[in-house]
């Protein structure tokens, strides 16, 4: 059985942390998620957030690849007891104005979600290794988010079109989500709706019920929002009553305002 309690994943961290010293090309490493901001469970689902910047010399690809190739050695070793996330920058992919001339597709996925990343660094980031660049970090403004949420919808559909089988089931799953599926997808979807509705982030997937209700009281997925939050992190009190709130509200009132993925 995997051993995902918070201490296992600091083990992990500083197994990690003493392995990366070996690649010179990495400036810093930086936490992000729950366990930077201290609402980390270690439920189903839970990962380290690391997130590494390059100096700009090294070929960004080549080292990327390294730094996912040493995290997967990291994880062999700890019975891959919780996953490590491989989010990579290099030091110029974070100067804005941000540079768009990419390839559109999944291995480029960090450079897609590089607004929504940097706001994570921003909230609640803890330098682990390396520079302090935190400070250095200019705030994405309303258009990088949405230019970001265009090209993403603009990668799926290139994907969609190189693989429709893969986009049918993905669809599928969007539809009729397991309740676990279902609460990742509304969490996501209200920190993005937070941050359109008000003009302020909000990274932290507990955080974000007690700023929606605050915020937003008249979110129409408020109730849905609330019982996710609470499968996400309180999973031992969700009934069966809950879950068939969540798949009937999920199908009456999220998919409705929230179109076709």
């Amino acid at each position: 059985m995997a051993n995902r309690t918070k201490e296992r994943a600091w083990e992990i961290i500083n197994l990690y942390l003493n392995s990366i010293e070996t690649i010179k090309s990495v400036k810093s490493v930086i936490l992000v998620g729950s366990l930077s901001d201290d609402t980390y469970t270690g439920n189903i689902g839970s990962d380290i957030d690391l997130v590494h910047i390059l100096y700009d010399q090294y070929v960004y690809e080549r080292e990327k690849k390294i730094i996912a190739d040493m995290i997967s050695k990291v994880e062999r070793e700890t019975n891959n007891d919780i996953p490590i996330s491989r989010t990579v920058y290099s030091e110029r992919h974070l100067i804005h104005p941000y540079n768009y001339d990419f390839e559109l597709s999944k291995d480029n996925k960090d450079l897609i979600e590089r607004p929504i990343e940097i706001f994570r660094i921003l909230d609640s980031g803890k330098i682990l290794y390396g520079a302090d660049i935190i400070s250095t970090l200019e705030k994405p403004t309303r258009d990088d988010v949405q230019k970001s949420i265009e090209i993403a919808q603009e990668e799926r559909k290139l994907h969609a079109k190189a693989d429709p089988e893969w986009f049918s089931s993905f669809t599928e799953m969007c539809k009729h989500p397991t309740i676990r599926i279902m609460t990742q997808i509304v969490i996501t979807r209200a920190l993005s709706d937070y941050y359109f509705c008000t003009g302020k982030s909000c990274s932290s997937k507990y955080k974000i019920l007690e700023l929606a209700e605050r915020d937003m009281p008249n979110l129409p997925y408020l109730n849905l929002l609330r019982l996710c939050h609470k499968n996400r992190f309180s999973p031992d009190e969700i009934t069966e009553e809950d879950i068939n709130t969540m798949n009937r509200d999920y199908n009456d009132v999220f998919l409705m305002i929230r179109g076709s993925f």
